[in-house]
């Protein structure tokens, strides 16, 4: 086994996974390799988070329409170099625009500037800290085009995870470049707009590389030029709206393979995959877990419409951290994350972060929590209903590593803190699954659908209250009590219940009393809709209570008195739970002699026979064949007073008609029961 390389910078990352959450991308769940690159993640982030630009940008100047990277990679790790131009395209958004700003660190270094082709006197721009400040030839007006040309060459030095990455393959010659920028760090290797709220309408990535190397982005291959100079150069073109973090470029000595989705009997589209000649000695499965990905992408695409970028491509290409990251059509994934987990998680990304991208950061959850419930989601359609038990089981737990602060970030500056993975990931995805119980399974999935294919907001931004609008459209329901709780509050509910049973007549009352602490004033009550399941002779429902109060009494009729009272049975809720038993009367002392029909009735091959005696007495239970003969004693000892139960295991019999007898003092009374075999 190739050991695992570690001479970067940051080797663990998981962006978008879904953590396992499942992790699906990452998060704290049951895969435990996505567990260690969620905390490695968090560390990461961490350290680099001081050096992280607080700076505006232009994004209220202008509009980016295009960008068009024409970029050489060269140098050999740890310190490789970048060169070439930047062309950005945008439509103005000031109405007196003088000056421009883009996005650009001071580790580069800027050779020249020019706008609509004039080229600017080095007193015509400035370069400090993070930012290229430039003075226009000329006032623009809004809806006019500009084009910026920034030439520019540096050793980029990272943030975030590093932002552009390198080091050598295990023969220690062949160099391996590849960048993450997710959330700040595009322009530590080129000069953009660095937010997700204006995403360029197409892109050019032409890269140009070593001769031996395999230079690999966003969208189609359109062309290889072999230069003069022991480099080629690749051309990829994407012709879909993109967010800067998205874009990026991974280069080495490449081996390739593909697989197809077959979206139509007669359309389908190429699944390329670049990895390193070495990846099998580390990670034997690389191949087979990448097979999967078809078989996802029909999945996603039958719950929440085609494949977003089908014109053109998707595919992984191995980079130099432990995790992955969603880069739009070409997902780079570290050599132990071609697995099923994080494939799924990544790709869920393709429609929700890439193709509809958090506006603002402080809504990543619409990223990073979509991913990692889909995670679970491709689970539930792959293996059922107990593998997607387990997984949510390992996403709420996780969850409940954040008690402080809310989803919605109200903090960015910490990029530890976004990418906690209790918070984005874990609470993000267990949001979605409580909201699938609010609405129910059909309209929930028709409100995911209907996000997911909304005109405006398809290959876009979103925000949570574009998300709430369409489960509110879809539902016919004000959720904002729900989003307000869960999205914007903190922590979670603890319940306490019990259950008081009463004579009611011929039947029973059972009031159900809950109680609800939150450990926080915001919300001060999880106002949510619970489900209560009784359990008992002739009875198994499950009823919908509307919880809305700290303490709150629900009274129900039931024709028996049941055995067992649960809340939310199933796990809905992302909840902490105590059935205060102590306190529970379930088994009020009657006022008379009963002796139950037993059930089931007929049976195979065991039965359960229930019995009421009003104060403590001796009892004497017994089975009895056809010809009266007394065949088994099942009780025959003092008995409080109360309701009791016995089971009678009738396997070592023969199909008949059988009598259970109770004697007690002066009472007797007899039951028939028809075992079958």
């Amino acid at each position: 086994m190739a050991k695992r390389r570690t001479n970067i910078v940051l080797p663990f990352i998981l962006l978008s996974l879904f953590l396992t959450v499942s992790i699906s991308f990452a998060q704290f769940g049951s895969h435990p390799e996505e567990k260690n690159l969620i905390r490695r993640e968090a560390d990461a982030y961490r350290a680099y988070a001081a050096l992280l630009s607080k700076a505006g940008t232009a994004r209220s100047q202008i509009d980016v329409n295009y960008y068009k990277l024409d970029l050489s990679v060269f140098g050999s790790a740890p310190t490789p170099q970048v060169s070439g131009t930047v062309t950005t395209i945008a439509t103005v958004l000031d109405p007196s625009l003088t000056a421009l700003t883009l996005d650009m660190s001071a580790s580069l270094i800027v050779d020249s500037v020019a706008i609509d082709g004039i080229l600017l006197n080095p007193g015509g721009w400035t370069h400090s800290t993070a930012l290229l400040e430039m003075n226009t030839p000329r006032p623009y007006s809004v809806g006019e085009r500009i084009t910026v040309t920034v030439s520019y060459h540096g050793s980029p030095v990272g943030t975030g995870f590093g932002s552009f990455g390198a080091s050598k393959l295990s023969d220690a010659t062949t160099n391996w470049f590849w960048t993450l920028s997710e959330p700040y760090g595009a322009s530590d290797w080129w000069p953009c707009i660095n937010h997700p709220s204006d995403k360029a309408d197409s892109v050019d990535i032409w890269l140009t590389c070593g001769q031996n190397y395999t230079a690999v982005s966003q969208g189609n291959l359109v062309g290889v030029v072999v230069n003069g100079d022991n480099t080629k150069t690749y051309k990829w073109k994407h012709r879909y709206p993109i967010a800067s973090y998205l874009i990026s470029a991974s280069i080495t000595n490449f081996n390739e393979f593909s697989s197809w989705f077959r979206y139509t009997p007669t359309d389908s589209m190429e699944i390329f995959n670049y990895v390193t000649p070495t990846i099998g000695t580390q990670n034997p499965g690389y191949q087979s877990s990448a097979s999967l990905t078809p078989r996802m992408m029909q999945i996603y695409s039958n719950l929440f419409g085609m494949y977003p970028f089908v014109k053109e491509k998707y595919g992984h290409a191995e980079f130099g951290w432990g995790g992955g990251m969603e880069h739009q059509t070409l997902t780079s994934l570290g050599t132990d994350a071609f697995n099923e987990s994080i494939i799924a998680h990544e790709l869920a990304h393709q429609w929700f972060g890439d193709m509809i991208t958090c506006r603002t950061w402080p809504d990543v959850w619409l990223n990073e929590g979509f991913a990692t419930y889909c995670e679970a989601l491709y689970r539930e359609v792959q293996y059922g209903e107990d593998p997607f038990a387990a997984e949510m089981a390992a996403i709420f737990s996780g969850s409940k590593d954040l008690t402080m602060g809310s989803i919605y970030l109200r903090d960015t500056s910490s990029v530890g803190n976004m990418f906690y993975g209790g918070r984005i990931y874990n609470k993000g995805a267990s949001v979605l699954h409580m909201l699938r119980h609010v609405l129910g399974d059909s309209t929930f999935f028709a409100a995911m659908r209907s996000y997911a294919t909304d005109t405006t907001l398809m290959y876009k931004t979103a925000s949570t209250a574009d998300f709430r609008r369409e489960c509110e459209l879809a539902s016919g329901k004000d959720l904002g009590y729900f989003f307000n709780e869960w999205i914007f509050g903190e922590n979670y509910p603890k319940y306490t219940y019990r259950a008081d049973v009463s004579p009611q007549g011929a039947a029973y009352s059972v009031a159900v009393m809950i109680r609800q602490a939150t450990q926080t004033t915001n919300p001060a009550i999880f106002t949510m809709p619970v489900d209560i399941r009784f359990v008992g002779a002739s009875i198994d429902t499950t009823i919908v209570v509307f919880n809305d109060q700290q303490d709150q009494v629900f009274t129900f009729s039931f024709p028996h008195v049941p055995d067992s009272v649960d809340l939310d049975p199933n796990n809905w809720i992302l909840k902490d739970v105590q059935n205060t038993t102590s306190d529970i009367d379930m088994d009020p002392v009657p006022s008379m002699y009963i002796l139950e029909q037993n059930f089931p009735n007929p049976f195979n091959p065991a039965t359960t026979i229930r019995f009421s005696i009003p104060h403590a007495a001796t009892v004497r239970l017994s089975v009895f064949n056809i010809l009266g003969e007394e065949i088994e004693t099942l009780i025959n000892e003092r008995m409080t007073g109360g309701k009791h139960s016995v089971k009678w295991n009738g396997s070592h019999r023969s199909s008949g008609i059988y009598f259970y007898r109770l004697r007690s003092g002066d009472f007797i009374q007899t039951g028939k029961m028809l075992l079958i075999r």
